[in-house]
């Protein structure tokens, strides 16, 4: 196959989401560029592949973006950019949870606690 026929991604990424291998929880994130298909081509720059897709071990959810025309283009950007809002706030504050934790001590335990 000539380089020139190769499919070309701007994001091809799949990664398993737990530490554990056991855990089957991942993320397919595939984004597909399609700078270089011609313009006559429009049904390959029209299509192009694009996923992401979330799984917790016992779910799977697949967000789909399109990007035919341009009002799907916006919504598309706007879906995109509302879940990228929302992970990044997750984010920082299970960072500032895991700091605050972190830095408490358990109580010790008494007589009167023991029961």
């Amino acid at each position: 196959m000539s380089k020139e026929n190769k499919t070309k991604y701007h994001v091809r990424k799949r990664y398993f989401l737990n530490r554990d291998l056991d855990m089957t929880a991942f993320i397919v994130g595939i984004v597909e560029d399609t700078r270089e298909v011609p313009v006559e081509n429009e049904d390959g720059w029209k299509w192009g592949t694009i996923e992401l897709m979330l799984s917790d071990c016992s779910r799977k959810i697949c967000f789909s973006f399109n990007l035919n025309d341009s009002e799907s283009r916006k919504d598309s950007l706007y879906k995109i950019r509302r879940i990228a809002e929302v992970v990044n706030d997750v984010k920082k504050a299970i960072e500032i949870e895991c700091k605050s934790i972190s830095k408490r001590r358990p109580p010790k335990k008494t007589e009167e606690n023991n029961g």
